[in-house]
Order: C-alpha cells, then sequence, then structure tokens
C-alpha cells in the first residue's frame, strides 16, 4: 500500500434493488427501501458484480463501486488473489414462485459463461404458511431426468417440501431449485449471475413473451441423482455479542452475531467480513447502522466497536 493511501477499517454501502416477474413489496416493507416498483425481487447488498454494482457511501472513496474499489485498493480485502471480488449478499422476496433453475460449477461456468460458478447459501427469513420449496429432483440416470423433461413430467420429477422460517439450506452447484411464493431469505452466494431455467411455468412477461429457457445447459450441469439435503436450523438463540457460526462451505463461511449494547470485533487474521443488519440499529464504528444496511469490514480492521441492538450475518472467505 502507498503510504499516501488512507487507511480504511469500513466501508458502507448502498443496495441495488432488482425488479424481478415474481417480486414483491416485503423488502420495501421490511427494509425500508425506495422504490415505485411493487415488483422488487432482489436487493445486492453487497456486489460487485456488473449486473448490480454497489456503490460506496463514505470516506475517501465515496461514490466508487465495489468493483472499482477492489480493483484500486486490493490491500483493503486482504490482496486476495481472485481476479473479481468473490461473494454476493442480496436479500430475496418472492410473492411468487421462481423458475426450477439450476448453477453450473467453476469450470463450466467459466467454459461456457465467462465467469464463476454458483453455489449459494439460504436463511429463510419468512415463510408464509403455505410455503414450500423445491430442492433436488427424483431422476436416478440422466436417461430418467432427459425422459422426464422432454414429457413435462413435472410432478414426477420436482422434489417440493414444507418450507419452514429459520430454515438454512445449502444450493450446491449442480442442485436443481426454485424458491417459491410466500419466502423471503437472505442469499450469500458465489459472485455469479450464471443461472439456468430449466422450467418457467409457461409464465409470460408485460410484453406477452416467455422467459427464455436453457434446457440444453440445465441437463448437462444438473447432479444425477441428486445429492440428499440435510435439514438444518438457525438455532432459536445465539448467545448475545459472540461471533455463533452459521453454515461453513467451501466457498465461504456465515455467522450470526447479536449485538446487545456493546460489542468488540477484533480482526486477528487481517480477513474481510461482510456484514448485513437484519434487525435493529446501532452504530459499527462510527457510521450509523440500521436494517438493511450493508458494511464490509476490511482487512485494515483491527479493532471496531459495535453499538446497539442488531442481529447481523457475517460472511467471510
Amino acid at each position: 500500500m502507498n503510504d499516501k493511501m488512507p487507511s480504511i477499517s469500513i466501508i458502507k454501502l448502498a443496495p441495488v434493488l432488482v425488479e424481478k416477474i415474481w417480486g414483491g413489496t416485503w423488502l420495501k416493507e421490511q427494509f425500508g427501501y425506495k422504490s415505485k416498483s411493487n415488483n422488487i425481487g432482489e436487493s445486492w447488498v453487497i456486489s460487485a458484480h456488473p449486473s448490480g454494482d454497489c456503490k460506496v457511501l463514505n470516506g475517501f472513496y465515496k461514490g466508487k463501486t465495489l468493483s472499482q474499489l477492489y480493483n484500486l485498493r486490493r490491500d483493503l480485502f486482504a490482496n486476495d488473489a481472485h481476479e473479481k471480488f468473490p461473494l454476493l449478499v442480496k436479500l430475496i422476496d418472492a410473492k411468487e414462485d421462481l423458475s426450477v433453475q439450476v448453477h453450473p460449477n467453476n469450470e463450466y461456468a467459466q467454459k461456457h459463461e465467462g465467469q464463476s460458478g454458483k453455489s449459494e447459501a439460504w436463511i429463510i427469513l419468512n415463510a408464509e404458511s403455505n410455503a414450500r420449496i423445491m430442492v433436488g429432483h427424483n431422476a436416478r440416470t440422466h436417461h430418467e431426468l432427459q425422459q422426464l423433461v422432454n414429457e413435462q413430467k413435472w410432478r414426477d420429477l420436482l422434489n417440493y417440501r414444507k418450507l419452514v422460517k429459520g430454515e438454512i439450506i445449502y444450493i450446491p452447484s449442480g442442485t436443481l431449485h426454485a424458491i417459491c411464493a410466500g419466502t423471503s431469505l437472505i442469499e450469500i452466494q458465489q459472485s455469479s449471475d450464471v443461472t439456468y431455467r430449466l422450467y418457467d411455468y409457461d409464465r409470460i412477461d408485460d410484453e406477452g413473451k416467455k422467459r427464455e429457457l436453457h434446457l440444453e445447459k440445465s441437463l448437462d450441469v444438473i447432479d444425477v441423482p441428486a445429492k440428499k439435503q440435510k435439514q438444518i436450523f438457525m438455532p432459536e438463540k445465539f448467545d448475545y455479542n459472540h461471533l455463533n457460526k452459521v453454515l461453513q462451505t467451501p466457498y465461504f463461511r456465515i455467522n450470526s452475531l447479536i449485538v446487545y449494547d456493546d460489542y468488540i470485533f477484533t480482526n486477528p487474521e487481517h480477513k474481510y467480513y461482510l456484514i448485513a443488519v437484519l434487525n435493529g440499529e446501532g452504530k459499527i464504528g462510527r457510521l450509523k447502522a440500521t436494517k438493511g444496511n450493508s458494511f464490509i469490514l476490511t482487512s485494515n480492521s483491527k479493532k471496531i466497536q459495535f453499538q446497539g441492538d442488531m442481529h447481523l450475518i457475517i460472511s467471510t472467505l
């Protein structure tokens, strides 16, 4: 780092709101996001992806995008070797069912799309009483998968089950899945926007067109047979002022932190951390933090004071 470059411990980010055919108003109502649209499906709260690049709200680099800052000041990100910022955090609200879809792994995505693959994890923030989720499928061979898709026997193929608030669901690349109506969640994922749609209920958009499907690529990357998923849940009670482990995957680690009054966050390993405020309000360092805000603690941060009454999801590589 050049000595003239400012030492930065905390970055606050502006979310990018994304309209979706299946989106609703829950994100606006719950997190106070401003938009004229009543179909907000996603809020990309920490992202350097070209499809939604968050802007810095504070300090010397205010107004720059996260991707620009990552390229300018890799020292703030533990001199991360990834060419592009590797993680993405978003909030999702499904008023209607999302398409039945699958994400490719790194190798396939780099070859066919020129970007990384996508494994993701969900923490279910809200599930209406009749909400369900689709994870995995019932085909035992690639031939059977192809046949069921060709014959559009979706009931035979797709594995739906009831969804419960507080579930933690890991969706590695290759997993056929669909978030369904009445579900809201926070998603931590590899920074990729590669999604292959297998089925979209023959929906049409505002222009009367069906959305594009990606049958060949979907069939290329779907795991057969489907990997079994173990059902796991957020603990009903977390220790206050303690970094509680939620999930560890090959690509990211997720923690939960409930701040009560005062907490000192230490960073002896000089990592960088992605923070999303799920509930409450307070301060992170000198910056105001409230529900729906997002921050990055840089690898320059050593000791940061958290104050207030807040529930935070904290992710790192």
